[in-house]
């Protein structure tokens, strides 16, 4: 989809949310194709409007890179919904971190928390010392932190920043995508990897089978959470990767993660944004059908580490179902 029909789309969208008894139609920002953002939206874009169409509510997917488009998608209003990495929620909505120098997207609001990427230090064993995170500080080998700029790059170098570990002073820095940096730990030419991600995940089941006794994950204290969650405003969680998960993983691992989320701009009305919470909770059992993390969609969860003031429309649609909303997650 080239830029021009992004704005076009854009100017489309505006015009039609003229105000009640309006059609809308909506973009919604997912990312590739081959990724868990695109089906996921799909899904919901589907299950929205066939239950609207009478109502003249419909909402289209597009492909995109990603979390850092989205965020600036939902800035510029080429699209009205995203789905977003926490990490890129935050930053865009507070001009911080990745987005650090640029405006805040002060209209950026959450509708749910989706389902939760799991932060995993992967490590030899002969690195480890005391077990957790601060085996980094001394790491003094290769690492792979992931792509560059990507995601999972800003997501370590933020855990481990707020944890006073300087990524490029404790350990020499690589950037490789998940597959190949399991290739690399096999081959020995890297002594850790970083993964945020579903667990489990498939890079570091293949690093334990093949690289035998000598691979282990690092955990995360209670402590090293207060210290990234005092930056992310509570947007981390506690996550324990249970044992066997791995093979030869014999002990559960203490971690931590954060949400995926689905953001809208505050620009869309009250009711359209209650209508589409309303939708994807009573369709759970279709949404969980769109990929393997879907299934993590719960309304139980549905606030967990939402980095992001929720939508005024989700806001009511959860206080109907009797969920408390915390006072940072309003508007």
């Amino acid at each position: 989809m080239t830029y021009s029909f992004r704005m076009l789309g854009a100017v489309v969208s505006t015009l039609v949310l003229a105000g009640p008894g309006v059609a809308q139609n909506l973009t919604l920002a997912t990312g590739a194709t081959g990724g868990s953002y695109y089906p996921i939206g799909v899904q919901i874009s589907t299950i929205v409007t066939e239950e609207m169409a009478e109502d003249g509510l419909r909402i289209s997917p597009i492909s995109t890179g990603g979390s850092a488009e989205n965020v600036d998608l939902i800035d510029t209003g080429e699209a009205e919904m995203a789905i977003l990495m926490g990490l890129y929620g935050r930053d865009g909505y507070m001009g911080t971190g990745v987005r650090e120098g640029r405006p805040k997207v002060e209209k950026l609001r959450s509708i749910a928390s989706l389902w939760q990427n799991v932060e995993q230090f992967v490590v030899r064993k002969s690195k480890i010392k005391s077990g957790d995170m601060s085996d980094m500080s001394a790491f003094g080998s290769q690492f792979v932190i992931g792509p560059r700029n990507s995601g999972t790059e800003g997501a370590s170098r933020l855990l481990l920043n707020a944890n006073g570990i300087n990524p490029d002073e404790a350990f020499s820095v690589l950037h490789m995508k998940y597959d190949v940096a399991a290739e690399a730990f096999q081959n020995g030419r890297v002594d850790g990897m970083y993964a945020s991600s579903g667990v489990p995940t498939p890079s570091i089941a293949q690093a334990y089978v093949t690289s035998g006794e000598d691979v282990s994950h690092l955990n995360i204290t209670d402590e090293q959470m207060a210290k990234v969650n005092a930056i992310a405003g509570d947007m981390f969680t506690r996550f324990t990767i249970p044992a066997g998960t791995y093979q030869g993983q014999t002990e559960p691992i203490q971690t931590i993660k954060e949400p995926n989320l689905l953001a809208v701009s505050a620009d869309v009305p009250e009711e359209t944004v209650y209508q589409i919470t309303r939708l994807i909770f009573a369709n759970l059992e279709r949404l969980h059908q769109s990929s393997s993390v879907a299934k993590e969609i719960q309304l139980e969860t549905a606030l967990d580490g939402l980095p992001v003031p929720l939508h005024p429309g989700a806001i009511r649609f959860y206080e109907e179902r009797g969920i408390a909303i915390p006072d940072r997650l309003r508007p």
